[in-house]
């Protein structure tokens, strides 16, 4: 192994629960399990999820066939995955910051890793996959609703005009827009906790709707 300063990790729950662990041993183990150096007491982690690896090569995290997946940077990864200054581990409703010794520097963390920190809407286009609140959505979404959630995430804070939706979503050139209000009227029951005063989906009178995944309140 090369000598190289400890790294650390910020570890924040859905729940608010916020905590950093200095990462000196060669191998920490994620799960549900009591016996895990980091417990994650939640339905959708594995009781022996994932482990942090320091390896020659630097650091890594390796996921241990859970059945919800192990994501970084929102990816799901499969098996081991090196890690980055300030890449994401997210298994469950846990998020774990991964702070590189050499690359770290004292300070606030940057505004964008603190929004993903709040992110309380994801979606894995990989997997199909909406989680709200660390809680994976069921039943899933129909294509459609799912086409026009994933639309709106990946412009997610920008406004996405109703002409944009027909030809992303339908592919036509000219289209029904009420088709697309009841579309977004249907996507609204199923994400949002109250669809008649929405938290995620917001509609911008005039030009379309946006997806505000870290609602202000």
């Amino acid at each position: 192994m090369h000598a190289v300063p400890a790294p650390k990790l910020v570890i924040k729950r859905q729940g608010g629960q916020f905590r950093e662990l200095e990462w000196t041993a060669d191998i920490i183990t994620i799960g549900r399990d009591g016996a895990n150096d980091v417990i994650i007491d939640h339905p959708l982690a594995s009781r022996r999820h994932a482990r942090l690896e320091r390896t020659d090569e630097g650091f890594a995290v390796r996921d241990l066939d859970s059945t919800n997946g192990t994501f970084v940077n929102q990816e799901r990864i499969a098996g081991l995955c090196m890690l980055h200054n300030q890449d994401q581990i997210i298994i469950a409703d846990t998020i774990i910051i991964f702070h590189d010794p050499e690359a770290t520097v004292k300070g606030a963390l940057p505004p964008e890793v603190l929004r993903a920190v709040r992110e309380e809407l994801r979606v894995d286009s990989r997997a199909k996959e909406v989680y709200i609140k660390g809680q994976l959505l069921r039943p899933p979404l129909t294509v459609k609703e799912f086409q026009l959630l994933e639309l709106l995430y990946e412009r997610r804070g920008q406004v996405v005009s109703k002409d944009e939706i027909a030809r992303q979503v339908w592919d036509y050139e000219v289209f029904d827009y009420n088709a697309i209000d009841a579309l977004v009227y249907r996507l609204r029951q199923r994400i949002e906790p109250d669809h008649s005063n929405p938290r995620y989906l917001i509609t911008q009178r005039g030009f379309g709707y946006k997806l505000v995944t870290t609602p202000e309140s």
